[in-house]
């Protein structure tokens, strides 16, 4: 019986992370020509509307927690749909350096529009696994997910950190 890419690993092409970031690559270019297409938003933007619409109003730290992001990268991109009109900030009553986000009635029905457009996509593409094999995907990405954060923390300490400005891990690498 013959090893599957999984347990192979023998080249790049087997390795989980990179065949899951093809998938993303392939699928997600379908979401960001929908989007900046057709409504002029990134998918990032997307992700942002979409969270707001589940989540309400949030405080913009709030958000960026929970959308698993920088909250650099997410007030930058909460600026851009202000300047759409597709999401508005508040200053709480209760102290005035904090703020609340939501979507307005324009990001709202950006939802509602580009929403099921979004998932007939994902729908088509899970159409290639049968019913049983769908509840077992779902099932392994959900064990992968906590794997994952559970190495995370573990490694987190001895893990390098990004220095994508040199290009190089340091001065040892020849």
């Amino acid at each position: 019986m013959s090893l599957s890419p999984s347990q192979r690993l023998a080249s790049i092409d087997d390795l989980l992370l990179y065949r899951l970031g093809r998938l993303s690559g392939v699928a997600g270019a379908m979401v960001v020509r929908l989007c900046e297409g057709g409504y002029g938003i990134t998918r990032r933007e997307w992700a942002v509307v979409a969270h707001l619409y589940e989540n309400g109003c949030l405080p913009p730290s709030v958000l960026a927690e929970r959308m698993h992001r920088d909250r650099a990268r997410t007030s930058r991109i909460l600026t851009a749909l202000t300047r759409k009109q597709l999401v508005m900030r508040s200053i709480t009553a209760h102290d005035r350096r904090s703020a609340l986000v939501e979507l307005t009635p324009a990001g709202r029905q950006l939802y509602d529009v580009l929403m099921p457009q979004i998932q007939a996509i994902n729908s088509q593409i899970i159409d290639a696994m049968s019913g049983q094999e769908i509840v077992y995907f779902d099932e392994a990405l959900d064990r992968l997910q906590a794997r994952a954060e559970s190495l995370l923390a573990q490694l987190s300490p001895d893990l390098p950190r990004a220095n994508r400005h040199q290009g190089q891990r340091g001065k040892d690498v020849v």
